[in-house]
């Protein structure tokens, strides 16, 4: 929270759920924009499918990469 109040990012972009929920968790006061993109798990079948490809997609459909 104090990373985030002294840089005033516009988005958080969290790695994975448990990421994601614990950023909520801290900063749901915050003026920051909260996204998140699939975790690189080897554990996970669609991590382990083109994650950068997956990730990059998930970025565009947030509006932070237009490439």
């Amino acid at each position: 929270a104090r990373v985030v109040a002294i840089l005033q990012p516009e988005w958080l972009v969290a790695v994975g759920g448990f990421a994601e929920k614990k950023a909520r968790e801290v900063l749901g006061q915050a003026d920051v924009k909260i996204g998140r993109i699939l975790h690189p798990s080897p554990a996970s079948p669609a991590a382990n499918r083109d994650w950068a490809g997956a990730a990059a997609k998930q970025l565009r459909a947030l509006g932070i990469w237009q490439h």
